[in-house]
């Protein structure tokens, strides 16, 4: 699974992924999510929040909290969302050196981190631009290239044979990508698919709606609306401390 820096500065500060949250928040949330899952987390680091030394930083932090992933982005700082306008990319020589950045990093830790590298080139040098960027970040040692807003799927198709490593992007409902049929990106090979709205956007919708029902007084639609007291506590562990409860001492859960 993957952590989305757009959905955590929503979920954290009620705000959009404009470079508002921080580094540490960052780190702290991936931690959480880490430390709550049983299955490999690759992390959205950003920019890795600065210049090189900062990116080599971002992931000895992200090793040490046990991230199986990292992935960092040509963007410059402060970034902003990838199917947002106005975005302005770094060199594609300083985007080289972060990952060789990230590298020493994870060799220096002993780590098996996976290095992801994110090009925004799409957008504002086309795509001629976008494959040299890619086809160099794969040659500085990126393990794979996350793609941001391919056009089409002769487009995507293009990335992956040049590319030769495997091809990442997201596909976000209302974004800028079309939604490509999961089978058929598969059959072309792609190997990596963001899908970060999956979550948020329903429980958005379904808080929204929860609300209004709350504010019409109809009780009776918010209990529908959601799952109910028993099936969340089955769903956040309670259960299991009741075990542990009755190993280790008396209580009220």
């Amino acid at each position: 699974m993957g952590t989305s820096g757009y959905a955590i500065s929503a979920s954290a500060i009620g705000q959009p992924d404009l470079g508002l949250i921080s580094f540490g928040e960052l780190l702290e949330r991936a931690r959480n999510i880490i430390n709550s899952v049983s299955i490999p987390v690759d992390v959205d680091a950003d920019t890795g929040y600065g210049n090189a030394l900062n990116a080599y930083w971002t992931a000895k932090n992200f090793i040490w909290v046990d991230a199986a992933g990292i992935r960092i982005e040509d963007q410059t700082w402060p970034k902003r969302c990838g199917h947002m306008s106005g975005k302005t990319i770094i060199s594609k020589d300083e985007m080289v050196l972060k990952i060789a950045a990230l590298i020493r990093a994870r060799d220096e830790e002993g780590s098996d981190l996976v290095i992801g590298a994110r090009t925004d080139a799409r957008a504002i040098e086309g795509f001629d631009k976008t494959i040299e960027r890619a086809i160099a970040y794969a040659k500085a040692g990126a393990d794979y290239i996350y793609v941001e807003c391919p056009q089409s799927l002769e487009e995507v198709k293009h990335l992956v044979k040049k590319i030769q490593i495997p091809l990442a992007f997201n596909l976000i409902p209302g974004g800028k990508t079309p939604l490509f049929s999961i089978s058929e990106l598969e059959s072309i090979g792609v190997k990596y698919l963001s899908i970060p709205m999956v979550c948020l956007y329903p429980a958005a919708k379904a808080m929204l709606n929860a609300l209004l029902a709350l504010k019409n007084g109809d009780l009776e639609k918010v209990g529908e609306i959601g799952i109910n007291w028993s099936e969340f506590n089955e769903l956040i562990g309670v259960g299991k401390w009741k075990q542990l409860e009755s190993e280790f001492g008396k209580g009220n859960i």
